[in-house]
C-alpha cells in the first residue's frame, strides 16, 4: 500500500512537471537535497540544497524555455525512512531555430519521510548538448539580427 501511494505522489508532481511546474519538485526537496545531473556540460550539476536546486531549474528552463518533462515509468521501494523512486522520463523541447529536442532520462531519487534527500539524474548528455549548442547558436543569432 505504501508504495502505491509514493508512485501515485510522484505522478502527480510529475504531472505538474509536464506541464513547466519546476516547483514541484523543489517544493518536495529537503533543505539539505543533494542534486547531481551528470554530465560535463550545462546543465549538468552536482550541488546541495534547496536554493541551489531551484536555481538550477530556473537555470534550465531560461535555456530552454519550452522544456517539457514526461514521467513515463516509476518504481517504488523501501520504507518511508528510506524510499527509493526510479523515473524514466521523456524529455522535449522546441528550440530557437524551431528544431525539436527529444531525449530519455532516468531519475533515481531517495525519500526519507517524504522528502527527496538525494536526486540523480541520468540523461543522453551527447544528445544534450548537441541541443544546447543548437539553442546558443539560436539564440546568438536572433540576437545578432535585430
Amino acid at each position: 500500500m505504501y508504495h502505491t501511494i509514493v508512485r501515485a505522489k510522484t505522478r502527480r508532481i510529475w504531472a505538474r512537471m509536464a506541464r513547466g511546474d519546476y516547483r514541484a519538485a523543489v517544493d518536495m526537496a529537503a533543505p539539505t537535497v543533494r542534486f547531481r545531473f551528470v554530465g560535463d556540460a550545462a546543465p549538468a550539476a552536482e550541488l546541495v540544497g534547496r536554493d541551489a536546486f531551484e536555481q538550477w531549474f530556473a537555470d534550465l528552463y531560461r535555456l530552454l524555455p519550452d522544456l517539457r518533462l514526461r514521467l513515463t515509468d516509476v518504481v517504488a521501494k523501501g520504507w518511508p525512512w528510506k524510499t527509493t523512486v526510479v523515473v524514466r522520463l521523456a524529455v522535449t523541447a522546441t528550440l530557437a531555430d524551431g528544431s525539436r529536442y527529444e531525449n530519455e532520462g532516468v531519475q533515481w531519487v531517495t525519500l526519507r519521510w517524504g522528502r527527496m534527500v538525494d536526486d540523480y539524474v541520468l540523461e543522453d548528455t551527447a544528445r544534450l548538448a548537441a541541443a544546447i549548442e543548437r539553442q546558443h547558436h539560436a539564440v546568438a543569432q536572433a540576437a545578432g539580427g535585430r
